[in-house]
């Protein structure tokens, strides 16, 4: 122990710092500009210090988009796991996306990079753990669209991998904070309002 606070906990706050001054870095000048070194010093730690916790930049900006998915996933688990009729449990599931992601100072969203058609140049080194966060969102999210369909309250002419997509890629644009900007809403409205516009797309 160190002081009132191990040396787990300032290994954690450290690595949390170390992500927020990666996202101001990254939406200031972009990746391929940013540097292990700036990210050192703008942290006030030594370069070495940086390594001993992430080996490289793509890994550092890797954590930044995933690092909340846990939390979603426990969320959703959640929301299945409930004794709530089907549509409603489809439309908490969007309602909980929508916020998470508005709630984020950021574009850099889980959503947004899972979904993509094709990976930014520097994840494509993490494209095998990327695409285990996809399985793993697909085997939480494709039953419930799955028995929606065919209880007859999803549209079942589409099919279920494109319904699964749609489910998701109107989701970052409904969260946006410019979005949340412009019309002056609470994080709470513009999560009710995207979560009507996504029904409306996805029911019978």
């Amino acid at each position: 122990m160190t002081g009132p606070f191990s040396r787990k906990q300032i290994q954690q706050n450290r690595e949390e710092y170390i992500l927020q001054v990666t996202e101001e870095i990254l939406q200031e000048k972009g990746f391929h500009s940013m540097s292990m070194d700036e990210i050192a010093s703008r942290v006030g730690i030594s370069k070495v210090t940086l390594y001993r916790h992430f080996k490289s930049k793509e890994d550092i900006v890797y954590c930044l988009f995933f690092r909340d998915l846990p939390d979603f996933l426990h969320n959703i688990d959640q929301v299945i796991s409930s004794d709530r009729p089907l549509l409603e449990k489809i439309e908490s599931i969007i309602y909980i996306s929508i916020l998470k992601l508005s709630q984020k100072e950021s574009e850099l969203s889980l959503s947004a990079l899972v979904f993509l058609e094709g990976l930014p140049v520097f994840l494509k080194s993490k494209q095998g753990d990327i695409e285990d966060i996809q399985e793993k969102l697909s085997n939480h999210l494709m039953p419930v669209l799955i028995e929606g369909q065919s209880e007859g309250l999803l549209d079942s002419s589409i099919p279920s991998t494109h319904l699964y997509k749609v489910f998701f890629s109107i989701i970052p644009s409904l969260s946006s904070r410019y979005l949340l900007e412009e019309s002056n809403m609470s994080e709470d409205e513009l999560a009710k309002i995207g979560t009507r516009i996504v029904m409306k797309a996805i029911v019978n």
